[in-house]
């Protein structure tokens, strides 16, 4: 019974450094984009807009597009801008930016693709 008990706490113990481990990792814009993948679409409401990183005097540093028809787990997607926008907001600190206020762009659907200009 002790063996047991100690083989499932060292387990649960494993199982919570490996999921700790995987939201430790940094998120980078790369990773971002590999999750949007190509934004087609067939309708404009389908196309959806998400700030990313951060300015110093801030807002947003820029805007990813994405397609609500091609995601294949938009919950993911937000964690990983969620996890992208903390580490900006903190570089953010320390860093120079522009205090140039980027308003959101209104997506475009151009040949099945979603877009921002």
């Amino acid at each position: 019974m002790k063996l047991l008990l100690a083989f499932a706490t060292t387990a649960l113990l494993a199982g919570c450094s490996i999921a700790q481990s995987a939201t430790d990792t940094p998120v980078t814009m790369d990773d971002i984009k590999d999750l949007i993948g190509k934004p087609e679409a067939q309708s404009i409401d389908s196309c959806k807009v998400l700030p990313v990183g951060k300015r110093a005097c801030g807002g947003p540093a820029s805007y990813v597009v994405y397609s609500s028809e091609t995601i294949t787990d938009e919950s993911k997607l937000l964690n990983a801008v969620h996890r992208y926008n903390e580490k900006a907001e903190k570089d953010a600190q320390t860093g120079y930016s522009t205090c140039q206020f980027i308003p959101e762009p209104e997506p475009q659907l151009k040949a099945g693709v979603c877009w921002i200009p």
